[in-house]
């Protein structure tokens, strides 16, 4: 499965409110991104990073992986994203999902 439908799933598990289609896209790039924090909680020192999730999944095109780095970089994000990792660390299925996705945030 391709990473993200994956975090749009996990989105989804994390009790996510009713939104437009575009929100629930962006929230599940905001789990994208948070997902890298998950992984280096999960596995430290394994230096994970999005960019290596980006490499690999050939369903993510340029404009989104735009708006990853975007996400990533802007400060204005970093609230959701802290949040949602944090989340993610304290659910069962985030801890299960990190064990198959965070393989794909290593690098290569």
């Amino acid at each position: 499965m391709s990473a993200l439908p994956l975090c749009l799933a996990l989105l989804g598990y994390a009790g996510n409110s009713f939104a437009s289609p575009k929100d629930e896209k962006q929230q599940g790039l905001v789990v994208l991104v948070a997902m890298e924090q998950v992984c280096d909680n999960a596995n430290p020192g394994m230096k994970s990073d999005v960019e290596n999730v980006m490499a690999s999944d050939s369903t993510i095109d340029e404009a989104t992986k735009a708006e990853v780095r975007k996400i990533k970089s802007d400060p204005a994000y970093k609230f959701k994203v802290s949040s949602m990792a944090d989340n993610l660390m304290h659910s069962p299925m985030g801890a299960y999902v990190a064990k198959d996705m965070c393989k794909n945030y290593g690098s290569k």
